[in-house]
C-alpha cells in the first residue's frame, strides 16, 4: 500500500504526548498505517530538515 508523507506526518501528530518517545510513535504509526516504523522515521526526519 502506499501511503503519502502527508498521512504519515498526520499520524505522527495525532500521537503527540510529553512524556512519549518518539519510537514508541513511529512503531504506533507505523502499525496504524500498515508500513515499517522505519519508513515513518525517515519521512519525520526528513520533513524535520534533519536528512
Amino acid at each position: 500500500m502506499i501511503v503519502p508523507k502527508h498521512r504519515i506526518l498526520q499520524e505522527f501528530a495525532i500521537t503527540y504526548a510529553p512524556d512519549r518517545a518518539n519510537a514508541a510513535r513511529f512503531d504506533e504509526v507505523a502499525r496504524l498505517l500498515g508500513i515499517d516504523a522505519e519508513t515513518v522515521a525517515a519521512i519525520v526526519a526528513e520533513s524535520m530538515g534533519e536528512i
